[in-house]
């Protein structure tokens, strides 16, 4: 059995790939039509993420404070036992006055007890005595945290579209960052990792390793060869440059999944004003440094992209829309991130890649104009693909091959010296 998610779960990791393969799809296509502005983008797409307090408002004043569930996991380690205090009165803002230390008990009577929102899966007491820190953030500070993150991610993704095809782009985030996010949970939360699991993150750096090689051979080729205005961004050079923001994209992409998932599972933070708040603090740094050293950067020339602003106003429409494909994507990939992990999440990620190259061979081959989407390149594209089918693979190995959990009790329910007998963790 692959999981054993609820339908909401579900819909929610299905709307995840979906609308992150969409918003993929219609930055690279602005780019072939002439419009390279990464540090534009990132504005809109902060400016997306943002709107999400409106959604956080309008869901407060539907249905009350948004969060899931009540019981909170509170530790100490001044205790061997475990609690869940509970939050009856639920304020206007997140719950930053809990007790900082309270007596633990064990729930032997009902090995279900709550503990917290997502994953446990690995966890043990010592992950949660890690990040007790968390409650002595003042709330409104906790968002500015993923928010850095979120800012430097964000323009070093989009400008590796310039030099990255859309669909390879998919491939090495999504592989990278289940990679990087696996690594990230066991040295900052402390997750426990069995050696399937393991496996399966190895099988995905290989394809890669496979993806970026491919890649790099198809530029260079196409260089030699002259290339379309489609299929040529530069030479090897410039294919290596995509793939160097990439890997900081996604180690920044990482450590911004994390900090979401800890404050928001272990703090009760709500994931529409997390992902809201998150956007504002990026925007107003980000308007700071688009209209100060924005031109200096190198990425984007924005004297340019205002005339072209001024010469095609349909634009505007355009960047009227992104946005709200911004905000919903973020929805999706924050609450994929809340009912599940940072690190569930980007295995899902993966099929993102698929739906993308999909998309984009069909734009190529049916849509009548070659400078739009993503043509099939012999034998480079039969190397990509045999990547991405490796990665699969060792999503595969990562999910299927888990070692049984032990019957009875939860993790956090045995004792001290139960949990120490236990020898794997998956």
């Amino acid at each position: 059995m692959l999981c054993d998610y609820s339908t909401s779960v579900w819909s929610i990791l299905l709307g995840m790939i979906v609308t992150g393969a969409a918003r993929s799809i219609v930055v690279k296509l602005a780019y072939q039509s002439g419009f390279e502005a990464p540090l534009t983008i990132t504005l809109l797409y902060l400016s997306g993420q943002a709107l999400s307090l409106l959604v956080y408002a309008i869901r407060k004043k539907i249905h009350g404070y948004d969060t899931l569930p009540n019981d909170v996991l509170v530790l100490s380690k001044q205790s061997h036992e475990l609690v869940c205090s509970s939050d009856d009165d639920h304020h206007d803002h997140p719950q930053e006055d809990r007790p900082k230390v309270v007596e633990l008990r064990t729930f032997h009577s009902n090995p279900n007890q709550p503990i917290s929102k997502g994953s446990s899966h690995g966890l043990s007491i010592e992950s949660e005595e890690r990040i007790q820190w968390i409650h002595f953030i003042p709330w409104y500070a906790k968002p500015a945290i993923p928010a850095f993150f979120n800012l430097l991610n964000s323009g070093l993704r989009w400008a590796s579209l310039t030099y990255i095809d859309a669909s390879v782009a998919e491939m090495l985030i999504s592989g990278l960052e289940l990679s990087l996010s696996v690594v990230a949970a066991r040295i900052f939360r402390g997750r426990r990792i069995g050696a399937a699991r393991w496996l399966g993150v190895i099988l995905v750096a290989l394809g890669i390793i496979i993806i970026e090689r491919a890649n790099s051979s198809k530029h260079q080729s196409l260089k030699n060869d002259g290339g379309n205005s489609n299929d040529y961004n530069g030479g090897k050079e410039d294919a290596m440059i995509g793939v160097i923001l990439i890997i900081l994209q996604s180690f920044l992409s990482v450590l911004q999944d994390l900090a979401e998932e800890i404050f928001m599972q272990a703090a009760s933070f709500p994931p529409t004003m997390m992902l809201g708040m998150e956007g504002s603090y990026g925007l107003v740094l980000g308007l700071i440094i688009y209209f100060t050293i924005g031109d200096k950067l190198g990425i984007e020339d924005t004297g340019l992209t205002m005339q072209l602003l001024r010469e095609h106003p349909k634009l505007l429409w355009w960047m009227a829309a992104l946005p709200f494909l911004f905000l919903v994507t973020g929805i999706f990939n924050i609450k994929a991130t809340e009912v599940t992990s940072a690190m569930t999440r980007n295995v899902w990620k993966n099929l993102r890649t698929v739906l993308v190259w999909l998309v984009a061979l069909l734009i190529f081959y049916i849509g009548g104009n070659t400078d739009y989407g993503e043509s099939w390149f012999t034998p480079e594209s039969f190397y990509i693909l045999l990547g991405l089918l490796v990665m699969s693979a060792g999503i595969g190995v990562y999910y299927w091959y888990k070692e049984d959990r032990p019957k009875g009790p939860t993790y956090h329910d045995c004792t001290q010296e139960e949990r120490e007998m236990e020898t794997s963790f998956v």
